[in-house]
């Protein structure tokens, strides 16, 4: 058995063990939502937390529109070199 596939089987084998004790420790973890969530939404910091969750939200859409743009300007403009390459010719 050659080195790398006794770090593959390593690997495995503690991927395995931890995602089990991860399981184990979310199944015993209580979670009460409804009891945390007024603590959270009457927070001073609350509405300002999601201000800027609104605004990232809005700057995350407008860079994946703008890549979206480009990269559609790209295959144009690339179409449009090559006809005028071939009317040069």
């Amino acid at each position: 058995m050659s080195m790398l596939d006794r770090a593959r089987k390593t690997a495995a084998k503690t991927d395995r063990t931890l995602s089990e004790k991860e399981a184990n420790v979310l199944f015993d973890t209580q979670l009460n939502l409804a009891k945390l969530s007024p603590e959270i939404t009457e927070h001073a910091l609350y509405p300002a937390l999601i201000a800027a969750i609104r605004e990232a939200s809005s700057n995350n859409r407008n860079v994946a529109l703008l890549t979206s743009r480009v990269e559609a300007l790209k295959e144009e403009g690339s179409a449009l070199v090559s006809k005028v390459l071939d009317a040069l010719r």
